[in-house]
């Protein structure tokens, strides 16, 4: 009998997905509404397979991805999300997740991608594949931003002028508008707010 966890906060939706798992031969569900009770539950009971929603009340799909994982390297972790975003398959993906199942999917393929991700396989329904795929051909194609970049960039997003970044890391404000100006170069965008917006969107700040 494989044990699986399910996590959703809406509780019409984690029953009719516990019932129908239920309905399968060899599994036994156990659904629950937040985090705080599945950590618990994952550190008494060998759980074979954890789906969770993306949206949470308290938190969302990734940070917890990242937290079931430090905790319990072995299980599986699929996401189970109504969210069709490429970039947020590929954070989940990237924080240690092992497949993306989108909810519109046909029970036959959802099976499929639970049995996937019980024998320890990627576990991405088609369509979250291609969003996937896309992502990540979007994000290697972007310019690599050096440290000072990163740096001041991230002042940027945190609404500093150039005369604060500059005395904060300790530069000319002519070398800080250098920088500012061949980021906007490097990364072909209009003004600082579109590039804060990208490099936030593919997380190129290493921002959580």
């Amino acid at each position: 009998m494989k044990i699986i966890a399910v996590l959703d906060d809406h509780p019409l939706l984690l029953e009719g997905v516990a019932s129908f798992l239920n309905n399968q031969d060899g599994y036994l569900v156990y659904p629950f509404l937040e985090e705080i009770a599945l950590i618990e539950f994952l550190k008494l009971t060998k759980t074979d397979l954890l789906l969770m929603d993306m949206q949470l009340l308290k938190t969302n799909g990734v940070d917890v991805c990242k937290q079931v994982r430090k905790l319990f390297p072995m299980i599986p972790i699929v996401a189970l999300s109504n969210l069709a975003d490429g970039n947020l398959i590929f954070q989940f993906m990237q924080a240690g997740g092992n497949g993306y199942i989108l909810k519109d999917v046909s029970n036959e393929e959802f099976l499929g991608c639970v049995q996937l991700g019980l024998d320890g396989k990627e576990a991405i329904c088609d369509r979250a594949k291609e969003l996937y795929r896309g992502a990540i051909s979007t994000i290697s194609s972007l310019p690599r931003l050096t440290q000072r970049e990163k740096e001041i960039l991230t002042l940027i997003s945190n609404g500093l002028t150039t005369n604060q970044i500059a005395e904060r890391l300790f530069l000319s404000p002519v070398t800080v508008e250098t920088h500012r100006r061949n980021l906007l170069t490097k990364f072909k965008v209009k003004n600082m707010i579109e590039l804060v917006q990208l490099a936030m969107k593919h997380k190129l700040l290493g921002l959580e």
